[in-house]
């Protein structure tokens, strides 16, 4: 369940390699088998083993396919789509530039989450110090006033146990983010995609997906309605899939791409106007590459937002625990002062 699958930029090679292989005449076994070399890696058991697969007669296609989740499923249609218009070769060599966008995304995506991700780990690493310094530097004191927090942990005990609990909660992270990667998880996106503001900034990630496979269906000579199809699907989220086999049905009965995208709701009027012009002008994969270029921009700027909204949150958690442990010492010095000053009265009594 929680096999790695391939890295993009790896694919990206990988499709490289072996269309350039294709494109000068070395059939599929021989190809992949050189591809697995002599390493007991993952990378090199799958090779093995799609070359294994069409040695014994299946398609390039059904090879991938049987390699479960390894490769994304995008991957294998594309394949089968190319097997079918007899110019595989060309769908590798676009899927190369497919991949490596993709993977050009998430180095985007993962750059742009590293500051506020150093935020967190610097408050997770105050909050131990607020937890073992006062036991350390005042150990005679009461537990109550070492407790500058309020969460009853105090000490090197203390330390210790909320030591265990992050590593949990980043354990429990790490498994959900591979889960994640390897394609569960997407109704969460999908709840996501639903909020007004962030939706609107996730959906500019799909309509990108979109546009891209789009473009490269079609210059593979991929009929429209598969086309179509396989580019809702590859766009990543449920919103877009569910408008799959009504679009597919919608273009087999000759309706115009473009007004069947516009029916969706789902797209922005540039895109809608690109695909119109593209139709009208015979040169729709020209127009989508290009306009691809300008979704990339619009996706930098969604990554920014939500970058910057992620680091707010942050800070407002930091802030709010700044300020629980400001009133935290503050009652404490007053409770101090009060108990002080009832021991001065008592002794005056007395």
């Amino acid at each position: 369940m929680l096999s790695t699958r391939i890295e993009n930029q790896s694919l990206s090679t990988l499709c490289e390699r072996v269309g350039v292989a294709f494109e000068v005449g070395l059939d599929p076994y021989r190809v992949f088998d050189r591809e697995a070399g002599t390493s007991s890696s993952q990378y090199s058991r799958r090779m093995r083993s799609v070359a294994e697969h069409v040695r014994e007669g299946s398609s390039l296609s059904d090879a991938v396919k049987a390699q479960g989740n390894y490769f994304p499923p995008h991957f294998a249609e594309m394949l089968e789509g190319g097997e079918r218009s007899g110019r595989l070769d060309r769908v590798l060599d676009r899927l190369a530039d497919y991949y490596s966008q993709l993977a050009e995304f998430r180095s985007i995506f993962k750059n742009s989450i590293l500051w506020p991700m150093i935020q967190l780990t610097l408050a997770v690493l105050i909050v131990g110090m607020l937890i073992y310094l006062p036991a350390a530097l005042i150990p005679d004191a009461p537990a109550e006033r070492q407790d500058l927090i309020g969460i009853g942990l105090v000490g090197e005990r203390g330390l210790m146990i909320y030591m265990l609990l992050v590593g949990t909660v980043a354990g429990v992270l790490f498994v959900l983010t591979l889960l994640a990667k390897n394609g569960y998880f997407s109704s969460v996106t999908e709840m996501l995609a639903r909020l007004p503001w962030i939706g609107h900034n996730l959906r500019v990630f799909a309509e990108a997906r979109f546009v891209q496979t789009l473009a490269l269906t079609i210059e593979a000579g991929v009929d429209a309605a598969a086309a179509i199809d396989l580019s809702f699907h590859s766009a990543g989220t449920r919103q877009f899939k569910n408008k799959a086999e009504q679009a597919r049905i919608a273009i087999k009965q000759g309706r115009d791409m473009h007004s069947v995208l516009q029916d969706t709701g789902l797209f922005q009027e540039d895109t809608i106007e690109v695909v119109e012009l593209g139709e009208a002008s015979g040169r729709l994969a020209e127009s989508l590459d290009k306009h691809f270029r300008h979704l990339k921009t619009q996706v930098r700027s969604s990554m920014a937002k939500l970058t910057y909204l992620a680091s707010a949150l942050i800070w407002f958690t930091i802030v709010a625990v700044l300020i629980l442990i400001i009133f935290r010492v503050f009652s404490i010095y007053v409770n101090g002062m009060g108990d002080r000053a009832t021991d001065v009265i008592r002794g005056g009594g007395v």
